[in-house]
């Protein structure tokens, strides 16, 4: 072969590859090149953001520092067992990526319910990000004195359209740039983090930290540690669209389960903590420890803040953009129609017009978002384990996966299973009969549950119930045969 042909071939298998890993085809186990420092990074990355400290602001709301953050640590490590129980796994095994995931429980067609939910939790995700990021920027610049506080509005919206500018372009080389970026990005947050805490520490003083008050707890202690345990878990929860579509690059499951643990799960939650700590330390800041700092330590401690700013909410956005793009591109019609870059835009429009035109109200509401993920992902993720572990004993049909047949195993009926709706509708009832998703306030008799779990689990139950009444739907023999089969 001539060096022409061959470099034709090159480019062929390369464009192949591409539309495999950026696509909505299952990735190939020869694809699969993340090892744990890759799913390490990218989860770290995708977990520490400036998101944290409106988190660890909240919490500071109802506990003190330490209460705060066991209570806050303790949730998001529950979130975050819940959805690698109900993610890694199949995503691992067939490299599929997490609305893909859903066609067993909810149907063909079906799955698009996830894909909406995805969307919405992806775009609110960015939003919040991008929007920190370029709010933060533009007090750090004027309280150093770089900028007049006249243009720190304009400015702030400028800087977070440049962040989002920014992750397009790192998004180019699709997977790819996740992969080789995100450790990098992982490292120097990481660093930073750990840098912001002593500093705060530090200044403030360890026992005057532990002494702080909380700012507005209830009057019932067990009350005010339900409400940030419930904060974690729905937080832990939100990373279901993320773990399931980084780790379908993983080389296995159990290379998987200890990176993405502690990636999104312990640094997200040491982060947290620097949060309730800065909020208890300075009310008015609700977490956010930039402006902090930088009357502390003048511009060197700024630039560190700004610093951790830039790196950390570019790295979460990055891997953000990237889910829900790939996410998108499960629309058969999207996946032959649209490339990458353009995909990746689209996405990033929603994103752009709410920080341009409701940035300060999609942060006031922020606990709500919250609420609204837990409302949603319990459920799902509650259907999936009962699903994947009890009646497909983790044995899945690829053909079916990807199959818009009639005649196909997870059609049910119109593409729709409809016990899956059922018992997704009755997690978010479980949910809701908890806690208020409006208020983030429990409901009278529920004070001292969280609402999230009960919703995992109604909704699981529902399902292996309803699944045991209609024969047709219990596939656990026809599972046994294609497995001989293939053997």
């Amino acid at each position: 072969m001539d060096g022409a042909s061959m470099s034709a071939s090159n480019s062929a298998e390369n464009a192949a590859g591409t539309a495999i890993t950026d696509g909505a085809m299952p990735v190939r186990p020869a694809s699969r090149t993340w090892g744990r420092m890759a799913l390490f990074g990218s989860t770290a990355s995708a977990a520490i953001a400036t998101w944290c400290f409106i988190g660890g602001g909240f919490a500071a709301y109802y506990l003190p520092a330490a209460s705060g953050a066991l209570a806050i640590t303790a949730g998001t490590l529950l979130g975050v067992f819940f959805v690698v129980l109900a993610a890694v796994p199949a995503s691992t095994r067939y490299g599929i990526e997490a609305v893909r995931s859903t066609r067993p429980t909810l149907g063909a067609r079906g799955s698009m319910i996830t894909l909406v939910i995805v969307l919405a939790i992806m775009v609110g995700w960015n939003s919040i990000l991008i929007i920190f990021l370029g709010n933060a920027a533009g007090e750090a610049l004027v309280a150093m004195g770089v900028l007049s506080s006249d243009v720190q509005g304009v400015a702030s919206v400028a800087f977070s359209i440049v962040g989002l500018a920014i992750v397009l372009l790192l998004l180019r080389r699709g997977p790819n740039a996740v992969r080789d970026i995100a450790p990098v990005i992982a490292t120097g947050i990481i660093i930073l983090s750990v840098a912001i805490g002593v500093m705060l520490v530090a200044t403030v003083g360890i026992d005057d930290l532990f002494a702080l008050p909380p700012l507005g707890a209830y009057d019932s202690q067990a009350l005010n540690f339900a409400t940030v345990l419930e904060l974690g878990i729905a937080g832990g929860l939100a990373w279901w669209p993320y773990i399931g579509s980084l780790t379908r690059y993983s080389r296995s499951t159990g290379a998987t389960i200890t990176p993405v643990v502690l990636g999104l799960g312990v640094l997200m939650s040491f982060v947290l903590v620097i949060g309730l700590l800065a909020a208890l330390a300075v009310p008015e800041s609700g977490g956010n420890p930039t402006l902090f700092l930088v009357e502390i330590g003048g511009p060197v401690f700024g630039i560190v803040a700004l610093a951790f700013i830039v790196f950390a909410n570019v790295g979460t956005t990055l891997v953000g953009v990237y889910v829900c793009a790939l996410a998108l591109k499960q629309v058969p019609a999207v996946d032959r129609r649209l490339g990458w870059k353009t995909t990746t835009l689209l996405v990033a429009i929603p994103v752009a017009v709410v920080t341009v035109f409701f940035a300060d109200v999609f942060i006031d509401y922020y606990g709500n978002f919250l609420a609204f993920i837990g409302v949603l992902l319990g459920p799902v993720c509650g259907i999936q384990i009962a699903d994947y572990y009890v009646i497909r004993r983790q044995n899945l049909s690829i053909r079916d996966l990807y199959s818009q047949s009639t005649g196909g195993r997870y059609w049910y009926v119109a593409g729709v299973n409809p016990v899956g709706i059922v018992a997704l509708i009755a997690g978010i009832v479980a949910y809701i009969a908890l806690l208020d998703p409006i208020s983030y306030v429990a409901n009278p008799g529920f004070e001292f549950m969280t609402a999230s779990i009960p919703a995992v689990l109604v909704a699981g139950v529902v399902y292996l119930a309803l699944m045991r009444l209609i024969p047709s739907y219990w596939p656990r023999a026809a599972v046994a045969r294609s497995t001989e089969a293939a053997r």
